[in-house]
């Protein structure tokens, strides 16, 4: 009997196999080019939208229109020399300048601290915290800043005239202190219209003021009322013009009324005459 022999595959004979790795020359790529375009596009949509707002924000050609100064005590031009911007100046350069604007007033004895806001019309607003000078006193023979808590400060060569000089106080004394404090409340045009405070105490007022004023009346006060009293110093003066008194006493130490000068206010008219 014949046997029919089936031919066996080779075990060892391996199959062909196709490999491939990544990165392989042989592997396809597929290029889209559509969305290829719409992403340039995206893409330089956004580098103009930033260079935009860059130009917005520095608007290149806009310039400084006006500089506004809010300060309490210190000239206008005495802040804008300090700081350095002047009208006409670029935008751009202070751009972004709101509070690197105190870096030239850093020692300024007198500033606490500068800072700006710039409209889209180009005007620049300067706001100025103040280390504010109550006032000067004579110590000896030399002159000193009074500082807003009553100490005393860098000496100086005489008064600026833009507050008053103290008269008659000790330097440690609460009443100082307390006059102070009640002489930085009033309303700036008040404050400015003050040439010397002197304490002038009596029997019947322990704690009297006398201000001498730059119109040259005279004001007497205590310090506990002497902020809120003084508000009314305008519509006293009116009132004491219209009694026919053009210079005279203003009394707000327990009311308020208007007289003549007297005998003895006469220290005291003495040391306005000083004054001026």
């Amino acid at each position: 009997m014949k046997s029919r022999n089936t031919k066996q595959p080779d075990q060892n004979h391996k199959q062909a196999m196709i490999h491939f790795q990544k990165g392989s020359p042989n592997m396809p790529h597929f290029k889209n080019p559509i969305l290829n375009k719409i992403g340039l596009f995206f893409t330089a949509l956004i580098f103009a939208i930033l260079i935009a707002q860059m130009l917005l924000f520095l608007r290149p050609w806009q310039k400084i229109t006006e500089v506004k100064v809010y300060t309490d005590q210190m000239d206008y031009k005495q802040i804008l020399d300090r700081v350095g911007i002047h009208t006409g100046d670029p935008y751009w350069r202070w751009a972004g300048q709101g509070q690197t604007v105190n870096y030239p007033v850093k020692h300024d004895p007198m500033i606490k601290s500068v800072s700006m806001t710039l409209s889209k019309s180009g005007v620049a607003s300067l706001h100025v915290q103040e280390i504010l000078t109550a006032g000067f006193v004579q110590n000896g023979q030399s002159w000193y800043r009074l500082d807003q808590q009553g100490n005393l400060g860098r000496k100086i060569a005489q008064p600026d005239g833009r507050t008053p000089v103290y008269t008659n106080f000790s330097l440690e004394s609460p009443v100082l202190k307390r006059t102070i404090k009640a002489y930085l409340s009033m309303d700036k045009v008040i404050r400015l219209s003050i040439a010397q405070i002197v304490f002038s105490p009596i029997k019947s007022a322990r704690t009297r003021l006398a201000l001498i004023m730059n119109d040259g009346n005279l004001v007497y006060a205590r310090p506990v009322s002497m902020a809120a009293k003084m508000a009314l110093y305008p519509q006293m003066v009116t009132a004491m013009k219209s009694q026919g008194i053009e210079r005279g006493v203003i009394d707000l130490q327990y009311g308020s009324f208007a007289r003549k000068f007297q005998e003895s206010d006469k220290h005291l008219t003495d040391s306005m005459q000083n004054s001026k």
